[in-house]
């Protein structure tokens, strides 16, 4: 029998180290429907975003942004594990390459029923090993641990996206509360200002002493309410050294009142595909291609593979001659694990089973996107529509308080019915204040599921 000539060999090992691409799998992507009421085209670069941080016009809340993005301790720990991701790529990309394996030992040996002297031997050895990947089965892996990286990715900015949302939810809160203390204020104020009215009254015999009590109790219920506005204030600057990753007392920023500043509007036109930029549809979508690449991983395993090993070393009787005796050897091996046809079988239909899950997963990561974005928009317009109707319910209730305190002071209606009349008028001024709230937290609700930028803060 003849030997195939070397050339036949490698031209053959070479053949099948290219198959890799022909048992690649090729799954069609899930099949998805979009709303037919949304812009479907490819969205340009400047129409990915609802609108820009810079709209605001608020330095306070610029800066406030920039300090958190930097500080955050979630945001540190996203990086940490999307650094992890990566040494695990790089991991499984180096395992694949040429291994390389020394070994250096010597010893010592006499008999001790004789007087001969001490016999030395060493040896050492070098040996490399280095498998082929003749169906692509070392590349799907490599492939799969790339799409986990690209996921961990992802993961930080969905990360780096939920912190822009709460932070600037914060800020807003904080204002709102600024606001609150305002309107509690002036509560103290109007109830001091009616103690004094009803104490002109009662000394003068147009009330009794039941009038004069209850301004009393009014205006210790208005100074107990500011306490507690007070106390609420300290939870949220708690809650701003938190997201700075700084103890409590430490250095943040006290917006202004809501009222002082302007909502930006929407940039209209925004495609539907734009949902394919949120962090957490992409992380899904590279999680899908992982699944898809480790399907093909384990189907691969179960193909011959054919490894190359090769040694250097040396055998010698005194350590001084170690490298005097080279000693060469050349081995490849040939395995065949698609004898085990139960256990493929099974784990194929586990990978299989596991990318159909992604899939589906997938899927419904990105309608529940849709669900999102659509609620935060019919969101979005109930506030303002109720905007417009707390500021005319406002207008009534300052035309209320003005006509019932000139009837009080006329000794036409009792006390009650002044105070419950100023209490409507600063409850209306602190419902807009509560409704503008909503739009500002609302706004950051539609960036943050339209998958927004986080790096033009």
């Amino acid at each position: 029998m003849t030997l195939l000539p070397r050339s036949y060999l490698l031209v053959m090992v070479l053949l099948l180290n290219g198959c890799g691409s022909w048992l690649k799998s090729h799954e069609d992507p899930p099949r998805l429907n979009y709303p037919p009421q949304w812009p479907n085209d490819t969205p340009s670069s400047d129409s990915n975003l609802p609108f820009s941080w810079q709209d605001f016009a608020d330095p306070k809340l610029t800066r406030w942004l920039q300090r958190v993005m930097a500080n955050n301790n979630d945001v540190a720990l996203a990086v940490l594990r999307l650094y992890q991701a990566q040494l695990t790529a790089e991991k499984t990309a180096a395992g694949q390459a040429p291994g390389l394996k020394a070994t250096l030992s010597g010893s010592q040996r006499r008999a001790l029923s004789t007087a001969d002297s001490w016999s030395q031997t060493g040896t050492t050895n070098l040996s490399t090993s280095y498998e082929l990947d003749l169906w692509g089965k070392l590349a799907r892996q490599r492939e799969a641990a790339d799409w986990e990286k690209q996921a961990s990715e992802q993961d930080l900015m969905s990360a780096r996206l939920l912190l822009l949302a709460s932070a600037s939810k914060n800020y807003w809160q904080l204002g709102f509360i600024n606001q609150q203390r305002i309107v509690a204020r002036q509560r103290i104020e109007n109830a001091e200002r009616t103690l004094k009215l009803v104490n002109s009254r009662y000394q003068a015999g147009k009330v009794g002493f039941l009038d004069k009590v209850t301004a009393e109790k009014n205006l210790l219920e208005q100074e107990k309410n500011y306490l507690q506005v007070q106390n609420e204030r300290r939870r949220l600057l708690n809650q701003q050294s938190l997201l700075l990753g700084a103890p409590p007392g430490s250095d943040v920023e006290d917006p202004p009142p809501l009222s002082q500043n302007r909502l930006p509007g929407i940039r209209a036109g925004i495609s539907v595909k734009v949902l394919h930029n949120r962090p957490d549809v992409r992380a899904k979508e590279y999680r899908l291609r992982k699944a898809l690449n480790e399907m093909d991983s384990k189907r691969l395993e179960y193909y011959p593979s054919f490894s190359l090993t090769g040694q250097l070393g040396t055998s010698s009787a005194t350590l001084v001659k170690l490298l005097s005796q080279p000693l060469a050897t050349l081995g490849a091996s040939l395995s065949l694990p698609f004898l085990e046809w139960r256990t493929m079988g099974i784990n194929n239909q586990l990978a299989r089973n596991n990318y159909q899950q992604q899939a589906i997963e997938f899927t419904q990561v990105l309608y529940k996107a849709m669900a999102d974005v659509d609620n935060a928009l019919t969101q979005r317009s109930e506030l303002m529509a109720r905007q417009q109707q707390l500021q005319a319910l406002l207008t009534l209730a300052r035309k209320a308080e003005r006509l019932t305190e000139i009837r009080y002071r006329q000794g036409k209606i009792a006390l009650n019915f002044l105070l419950d009349a100023q209490e409507q008028r600063l409850s209306a001024e602190l419902a807009i204040e509560e409704n503008l709230l909503k739009q500002y937290e609302n706004l950051a609700q539609i960036y943050l599921e339209l998958g927004g930028e986080t790096r033009q803060i």
